[in-house]
C-alpha cells in the first residue's frame, strides 16, 4: 500500500514511473579547483542508488556557486522540473549541499518537495523524507523537526564563518603584495610557481605597450580604438577566450571600444603597483611594470584636462534623445555633439567610422534640428492616424467596466462553491478530483478578473499617453515629455530620418 504523510494525509509517495530519480552536486566557488568533489558527491550518490535498487537518471551540477544563494543555474532548472512534474526523488550527499541559508533550506525540505510530491534524500545526514516526515513513528518525526534546522543552521553558520576568513586572508594577502584576483589583468598572467606573482605575457603585454606609447604621442582615445580595431589586435576577452578561458563572460561586439582602451590606460596595475581589496590596499613595485609612471601620470593629466573642456565638444546634459538615435548603416547608438566653434546647435553622428574604419560604417550623420522637426511630423501623421475621440474613449471604458463587474460576481460565486465543496470533501463526501474540479474553476474566474482588470488599467494608461501625444503634436508640451513613447530615431543615408514609436 502507498504511504502517506503524516502532515499531509491526502499526499501519496507511492513511486511514479513517469517521474525520475535525480542528483543534484553542488561545489562551493572556494573549492573550484578541488574537481574531485564533483566525482566523489556523484559516486557517493550512485553507491546509494545501487543500495536501493534506484538508478540516477541525471544529474544537476551547480560548479564553483555558493551556497548562500539560490539563483544557481542547475538548481534552478532542477525546480522548473520539479514544477514540470518530471522529478520523483532527489539525492544529495550532504545538506549543505542544497544550500547554506537554513530558512530557504527548510522552506524546501518542509515546504515545497512535500507540496509537490518529491522525495528529498540527504545521504551524510540520514535524512530521508519518506522517513523523517511521512513515517508514522513519533520518535522519527521529533528526531526530525529537531535535527535537520540545526544542521541547516550550522551549515549556515560555518558559511558565515568560512566568508569571514577568506576575507580575512585575503586582505593579508593584498597587505603583502600578492595579487588576489581571480583573472590577471589584460598584459599579466599568474605565475606558475607562484599564482599570487603577476609576470607579463608578452604578445598580450607587447598591445598594452603600444597603447600607452600612442597616448603618450598625443593620441587620443577614439585614434588608438581604430589603430587596434584596422589591425584586428584582439580585445582583452578574445585573448583570454584563445588561452582557454570558460565561463560566461561578456563578449561585447568583438572590437575594441574606449571604454576598454581608457580602462587600460588609467589602471595603475600597469606601473607595477597594486590596488586591492575592501580597504584598497597599494603596494609598489610588486610585478614588472610595463609603462614608467612618469608617463602613466602624465597622460593621467591629459584625461583631467580634458575633462574641463568636455561640455562644449561632447554630450551635453540636455541630450533629451540619449541612446535612441540609431544609424541606419551599422544599427549602432550614435553620439550628440555641440557644433563646430561652440555653436549653439547640436547634431548627431556614428563614430563607429572613426573607431573602425570606412569599410565597417558610412558614418550617419543629421542635426538635431532635424530630427525634432521629423518627429514632429512624423507624430502628427501618427495621431491621425490612431485618433481617438473622447467619447469612443468612454464607450470602450464603460465596455471594459461591465466586463470586471460581471467576472467579479462570476468570481465570487465560483469561491463560494469551491469553499462548500471543500467543507464535503472534509467530510469525505466527495473525492479529492471532485474538489479540485470546483478548485480550478474558481481559480480560471480569478485569474480572468485579473486579466481584464489589467487589461482596463493599460487601456486607461495608453488613453492618457495618447492624449500626452496631442498635446505634443501641437507643441503645447516640450518634446521631453513623450520621449519615453520613442523607440528609436533611425537615421538613414540621403538625410531620411524614420521614427520607432513604442505605444500601440
Amino acid at each position: 500500500m502507498a504511504r502517506k504523510s503524516r502532515k499531509n494525509p491526502n499526499m501519496n509517495w507511492s513511486i511514479k514511473q513517469s517521474r525520475d530519480t535525480v542528483g543534484y552536486i553542488r561545489l562551493s566557488v572556494r573549492n573550484m579547483d578541488t574537481s574531485e568533489s564533483i566525482d566523489n558527491q556523484r559516486v557517493i550518490i550512485e553507491e546509494w542508488g545501487c543500495q536501493h535498487q534506484t538508478p540516477i537518471m541525471h544529474y544537476y551540477i551547480d560548479n564553483g556557486f555558493s551556497g548562500s544563494r539560490f539563483d544557481r543555474p542547475a538548481f534552478q532548472q532542477m525546480i522548473q522540473d520539479v514544477l514540470a512534474n518530471q522529478i520523483e526523488c532527489i539525492v544529495v550527499k550532504d545538506l549543505s549541499r542544497l544550500g547554506r541559508d537554513h530558512i530557504a533550506v527548510g522552506y524546501y525540505l518542509e515546504m515545497f518537495f512535500p507540496q509537490k510530491q518529491v522525495r528529498f534524500v540527504s545521504i551524510n545526514d540520514q535524512f530521508d523524507t519518506v522517513d523523517g516526515i511521512s513515517n508514522q513513528s513519533e520518535n522519527t518525526l521529533i528526531q526530525s523537526s529537531i535535527r535537520i534546522p540545526l544542521i541547516n543552521l550550522f551549515n549556515e553558520k560555518v558559511s558565515i564563518e568560512t566568508k569571514m576568513k577568506v576575507e580575512v586572508i585575503l586582505d593579508m594577502k593584498a597587505q603583502c603584495g600578492e595579487f588576489i584576483g581571480p583573472r590577471a589583468p589584460f598584459g599579466y598572467k599568474k605565475s606558475t610557481e607562484n599564482p599570487g606573482q603577476l609576470v607579463p605575457d608578452p604578445a598580450a603585454a607587447a598591445i598594452v605597450q603600444k597603447i600607452f606609447e600612442m597616448a603618450a604621442g598625443g593620441n587620443g582615445v577614439t585614434s588608438i580604438v581604430r589603430y587596434l580595431n584596422e589591425r584586428g589586435l584582439p580585445t582583452p576577452i578574445q585573448y583570454a577566450r584563445a588561452q582557454g578561458l570558460a565561463g560566461k563572460f561578456d563578449d561585447g561586439n568583438g572590437s575594441w571600444n574606449s571604454r576598454s582602451v581608457k580602462y587600460i590606460l588609467t589602471n595603475r596595475t600597469y606601473t607595477g603597483m597594486l590596488v586591492q581589496g575592501k580597504e584598497k590596499r597599494a603596494v609598489e613595485s610588486t610585478h614588472e611594470p610595463l609603462v614608467d609612471s612618469a608617463t602613466f601620470d602624465a597622460i593621467q593629466k591629459g584625461f583631467q584636462a580634458r575633462a574641463f573642456n568636455v561640455v562644449p565638444q561632447g554630450q551635453s546634459p540636455d541630450n533629451i534623445l540619449k541612446g535612441k538615435v540609431i544609424c541606419g548603416c551599422c544599427g549602432r547608438k550614435m553620439q550628440r555633439k555641440r557644433g563646430t566653434g561652440h555653436a549653439d546647435w547640436h547634431f548627431f553622428t556614428c563614430i563607429t567610422k572613426n573607431r573602425l574604419g570606412a569599410n565597417k560604417c558610412t558614418g550617419m550623420y543629421a542635426r538635431e534640428e532635424d530630427i525634432f522637426n521629423a518627429i514632429y511630423r512624423q507624430l502628427k501623421d501618427y495621431v491621425n492616424e490612431q485618433y481617438i475621440t473622447n467619447s469612443t474613449y468612454n464607450q470602450r471604458r464603460q465596455v471594459l467596466t461591465s466586463q470586471i463587474a460581471d467576472l467579479a460576481q462570476r468570481k465570487t460565486t465560483a469561491w463560494i462553491n469551491a469553499m462548500e465543496h471543500y467543507e464535503q470533501y472534509v467530510r469525505e463526501e466527495i473525492s479529492k478530483e471532485e474538489f479540485r474540479a470546483v478548485q480550478d474553476i474558481a481559480n480560471r474566474a480569478k485569474e480572468a478578473l485579473v486579466q481584464a482588470t489589467e487589461r482596463k488599467a493599460a487601456y486607461e494608461k495608453q488613453y492618457v499617453t495618447f492624449r500626452k501625444l496631442l498635446s505634443a503634436r501641437n507643441r503645447d508640451i516640450p518634446l521631453s515629455e513623450i520621449v519615453d513613447c520613442i523607440d528609436k530615431v533611425v537615421v538613414d543615408g540621403g538625410g531620411k530620418i524614420v521614427i520607432k514609436w513604442n505605444i500601440n
